[in-house]
């Protein structure tokens, strides 16, 4: 057991297995293709609509080449009005009770009360039924 930033006791494993999920956010930040700071607010539950601009990998993007539409060949943005939006609550059989912290194109990340951040393929959600509302 060990203390929580609450005070309160918690299961050493749980609190190890909360430590590497945020350590595997973390690592998805450094290698994210998409705006950093979109990444980094999704982290937080917040929804960015357009990419900042700013960031490396935004900088990079305005070296793509322009489309005949007049549009850069960049992913879609995040939030794409699917089945699962930013802060949905949801519930996982074995991980239990979750927000949706970011949504993709074909993925979703959800914060797990017992097990930290978790990201799954939108597809396989679907298709196995893993999540329902709460």
């Amino acid at each position: 057991m060990s203390w929580n930033s609450c005070g309160n006791w918690v299961p050493l494993e749980r609190r190890r297995r909360v430590d590497r999920s945020r350590i595997e956010m973390m690592r998805g930040h450094a290698e994210t293709p998409t705006c950093r700071r979109r990444y980094l607010l999704g982290y937080f539950g917040e929804q960015l609509d357009d990419p900042c601009g700013r960031c490396d990998v935004c900088d990079r993007e305005d070296d793509l080449p322009v489309t005949g539409a007049g549009h850069r060949d960049s992913p879609p943005p995040p939030g794409n009005g699917g089945p699962y939006e930013t802060n949905d609550r949801v519930r996982h059989a074995e991980w239990g009770a979750g927000t949706v912290m970011r949504t993709e194109e074909d993925r979703l990340v959800v914060l797990f009360e017992k097990v930290g951040y978790k990201t799954l393929s939108l597809t396989a959600v679907q298709e196995g039924d893993l999540l329902t509302g709460t």
